[in-house]
């Protein structure tokens, strides 16, 4: 598996899915080595701690195949799981842009005290200084192609005198690695699109992206999509047979919450948004809704988790609006501040412009808050019960949004129906799905 993240270093829903993926197939047998980008330490990606994350080195007796998780006895056996660090200055969610900033500042040893930029590198001042000396950044590719190529040749080099069945590849950054390898190797590649071009950028899509995306579809010998929501947009954009595209849902995790938090008693009731402060996660959207609320309910606080491109802009219109004091802005969560997020909403709000899957929904219910989705997502498909809008309709997001806040129990009828659904979506049935592409090849 080739893939851009993993836990607990993730900065999005790609990582977790990941991590998912590979449990519920390591569960059926399968031995898999993950590969990701690797640059240092821990300045591979902002990072959160996501709920039910195990270690990096995942031991059968951790993650037992199917038939020994009866026995209860613990025998020692090699790893069923292992992940494989490549360096490079990849990192998850970077456009060309930013990796040009994060390129530039490094091999300049200037500018690294811009918030965007330490974003992408090590936080810690005596380890970036360690860092600088020991690397030179003349060996790293100059532009985030160059680099995503010379990440291929690593993972080639890398893998060459290994023997795999198959090759799993996640997303446009993996796509020139898994067909080198595919290549010196000849076994088949399964591309995994959890994203598009198109989603992360709208009508901004970078082309040399969106070809690399187009190539490596041609090229697979199957292609997974996230939701029927991606499949449409595939075969609405690319010259692709249905036959070839299988759609697997994301899942969650199923264990129990390990805390339960109290919520404050201040009698305020508070309506979340966490996500990637970006034009696909429609944080915009998010904020005119709002405006539209607090006359109704003059107290209600609106938090907005997360870090992105768009966080000034968002700050300004709230600013604008004169809802300043009704809004809060805590930045990039992580961990237990997470969850606590999760579990302190009265509602949680997802309006993506263009969601091709959606993980954050299912959280959110697992903490037992309801939950207001886009149409235009993937979590959709699986939600059948779940209040859907379209992500640009904020008089009705706003009317929805009320609706939850005003009637208790129509909060707890759309909880109790969401969790007997969400009971249905979890990583084995991903797993099943994706171990029957398998043996199609």
């Amino acid at each position: 598996m080739l893939g851009w993240e993993y836990p607990p270093h993730i900065s999005g829903g790609l990582g977790t899915a990941c991590q998912g993926i590979s449990i519920g197939l390591a569960k059926k047998n399968h031995q898999i080595t993950f590969v990701v980008p690797h640059l240092f330490g821990s300045e591979d990606a902002p990072h959160m701690q996501m709920v039910g994350v195990i270690s990096d080195s995942l031991e059968k007796d951790t993650v037992r195949p199917l038939q020994q998780q009866k026995s209860k006895r613990r025998t020692k056996s090699k790893k069923i799981i292992r992940k494989i660090k490549i360096k490079s200055l990849l990192s998850p969610y970077t456009n060309p842009t930013q990796y040009q900033m994060s390129y530039e500042a490094m091999l300049n040893c200037t500018g690294l005290k811009s918030t965007e930029v330490e974003e992408y590198l090590v936080d810690d001042t005596s380890k970036r200084e360690d860092f600088i000396k020991r690397v030179s950044f003349q060996s790293y590719g100059k532009d985030i192609f160059l680099e995503v190529e010379r990440y291929a040749q690593q993972v080639r080099a890398h893998f060459a005198e290994e023997s795999f069945d198959i090759i799993h590849a996640h997303d446009w950054m993996t796509v020139p690695a898994a067909v080198l390898l595919s290549k010196v190797k000849n076994i088949p590649v399964v591309l995994h699109i959890h994203s598009l071009e198109q989603d992360r950028s709208g009508a901004h899509v970078n082309q040399q992206i969106a070809a690399i995306e187009s190539y490596g579809m041609s090229y697979a010998q199957r292609v997974i999509a996230v939701s029927h929501y991606t499949k449409q947009i595939i075969q609405r954009n690319f010259t692709l047979a249905a036959e070839k595209i299988h759609v697997v849902h994301n899942g969650v995790y199923q264990g129990k919450v390990r805390e339960h938090y109290k919520k404050p008693k201040d009698n305020k009731q508070r309506v979340l948004f966490l996500g990637r402060i970006t034009m696909q996660k429609g944080p915009d959207y998010f904020v005119e809704a709002a405006a539209k609320i607090l006359p109704h309910f003059p107290k209600v606080e609106f938090i907005i988790a997360g870090a992105g491109d768009m966080l000034p802009r968002l700050k300004a219109r709230v600013q604008s609006l004169g809802i300043q004091k009704n809004f809060y802005f805590p930045g990039f969560l992580k961990g237990k501040q997470v969850e606590r997020a999760y579990a302190l909403a009265d509602v949680y709000v997802m309006p993506s412009v263009s969601e091709p899957f959606g993980i954050a929904a299912l959280e959110a219910i697992k903490f037992d808050t309801p939950v207001i989705v886009s149409k235009q997502s993937g979590v959709s498909e699986v939600l059948s019960h779940a209040l859907k809008v379209d992500f640009w309709d904020t008089k009705k997001l706003a009317d929805s949004i009320i609706n939850a806040l005003r009637y208790p129990e129509l909060r707890e009828d759309m909880l109790s129906m969401a969790r007997e659904e969400v009971k249905r979506v979890h990583w084995d049935a991903a797993a099943n799905s994706i171990d029957d592409v398998y043996k199609s090849l």
